[in-house]
């Protein structure tokens, strides 16, 4: 005979859906995108290497990994705190933001996107929990994930919307590690045609 009893049965777990995350925000989780091969170093100095690698296209934007390699005396010791926007040991004075590292696009129609702009949820309405996003009126370029060492950083980006046919300027400039505002102009049409070729990873319902 059975002394103790049956244990309970469990509970059929419910699966809670995340709410999405607006477009502007970050690359599509469910979107194989296409693949263009960009090697280019935004910028160099005698110590370091700024450089634009791994750009994905999507329908809604393009993802990107930003690379930085430094050798010798480094003024911030914190590399990655530099990359990835703190916490920082220094006080973010006039002097740091003149000559930390900035990047970012001009779009053939003239809009800029830097790395430096003010983050889009600062315009974001406090309407209370559940409120739909407010799509950002400017284009957006959101650092992400990565990481690295005290001489090697690597970060992924994400730029919101697609850029417009046309030429796409890359700007980069970081006075603290010796490298002046350094100006690259590709053709934005390479990554039109690639995300084009963006395929839903789910079939259509």
């Amino acid at each position: 005979m059975d002394f103790f009893p049956d244990p309970p049965t469990p509970a059929e777990d419910e699966v809670e859906e995340s709410p999405p995350q607006p477009v502007w925000q970050s690359a599509p989780e469910d979107v194989v995108p296409g693949v263009v091969p960009v090697e280019l170093v935004l910028g160099r100095s005698e110590t370091t290497v700024v450089m634009l690698t791994g750009l994905r296209a999507f329908p809604t934007g393009l993802a990107m990994n930003l690379g930085v390699r430094v050798r010798g005396r480094v003024r911030r010791r914190d590399l990655n705190a530099e990359v990835f926007d703190g916490p920082y040991t220094h006080d973010m004075e006039p002097d740091w933001h003149a000559g930390r590292l900035k990047w970012g696009f001009e779009l053939a129609d003239g809009r800029r996107v830097t790395n430096v702009d003010p983050s889009p949820w600062d315009d974001q309405p406090d309407d209370g929990p559940g409120a739909p996003f407010r799509k950002p009126d400017r284009p957006i370029l959101h650092g992400g994930g990565g990481g690295g060492g005290s001489r090697s950083v690597d970060r992924d980006y994400w730029m919101w919307p697609l850029p417009p046919a046309g030429r796409l300027k890359v700007v980069c400039q970081w006075l603290d590690q010796g490298i002046e505002t350094t100006v690259h102009e590709l053709d934005a049409q390479p990554f039109l045609n690639a995300a084009a070729r963006a395929q839903p990873i789910w079939p259509a319902p």
